[in-house]
């Protein structure tokens, strides 16, 4: 055999005896590093732990409620309200809801608005808002406070001063009612302290009467109540008698009328 034939011959050899190393070479496995480790059994663990957490708020005494204190009650007994939640104590903060609080105190028509917060681990507090009296409305001879939505709030006293309104109808079902609320809604506070009585006609026009002055104010519509107070401020300051009569239902051309006139 010729030298390079025997020179190719061992270089061929050699390929396939590498080639046979590189096929039986058992490969290394590689290392898992410590954060790894850490990393999968924090995987693992973690949601176990988190899931007993839970388990433990909702289904143990961790977080029961063992007080719940009421405040804002003016007209209303806090201990009658307290009494209708007593059915909360012993169950986890987290379970009770605004609507369940809600219904508990459905039976306090003088409650407006309320406002629960869980103070862990064992009180809740529920914050009232009551009904605010807005008029008085003689009801069968007797006088009864009522507020902006037309819901009866107790019976008046002499300590009470607010706006009569003459209303022969019923709060609920009656368009003058809602057109009287807008009307002392739209006063600026000086001028809604000032008026002893409201009057809506059925066509809804106003007519008010002030408390001390014995003027009376025709008012009209709903509308421009700021520009109708600025004037009829403006009239009563230039020395209007007792007993007269402002119409300020067009505040731009208002008119004085003297009585006997």
């Amino acid at each position: 055999m010729r030298k390079p034939e025997r020179e190719l011959l061992q270089r061929e050899k050699k390929r396939l005896g590498a080639e046979r190393k590189t096929k039986t070479k058992i490969p290394k496995r590689s290392a898992i590093g410590g954060f790894s480790i850490w990393g999968r059994i924090v995987g693992i663990v973690g949601p176990i732990l988190l899931g007993a957490l839970v388990a433990a708020t909702f289904f143990t005494p961790l977080l029961a409620i063992e007080e719940i204190e009421v405040s804002g009650t003016q007209r209303l007994e806090q201990a009658k309200v307290e009494k209708a939640l007593k059915s909360l104590i012993g169950r986890p903060l987290p379970t009770v809801t605004e609507e369940e609080v809600g219904g508990l105190i459905s039976e306090f028509g003088l409650v407006d608005t309320f406002a629960i917060q869980a103070q862990p681990p064992h009180l809740i507090t529920v914050k009232i808002r009551e009904r605010q009296p807005i008029l008085i409305v003689p009801v069968a001879g007797k006088n009864f406070l009522y507020d902006a939505a037309g819901v009866k709030i107790a019976e008046s006293t002499k300590t009470d001063i607010f706006p009569y309104l003459k209303f022969p109808g019923s709060p609920l079902a009656d368009d003058r009612f809602d057109v009287a609320v807008e009307v002392l809604l739209s006063l600026p506070i000086s001028n809604y302290e000032d008026i002893f009585s409201i009057q809506v006609s059925k066509a809804l026009t106003t007519t008010m009467v002030l408390r001390d002055s014995d003027i009376q104010v025709i008012w009209g519509g709903t509308d421009q109540a700021l520009l109708k107070a600025e004037v009829l401020d403006s009239l009563i300051k230039t020395g209007q008698k007792n007993g007269v009569t402002i119409d300020v239902s067009s505040p731009n051309s208002p008119v004085v009328t003297y009585p006997n006139y």
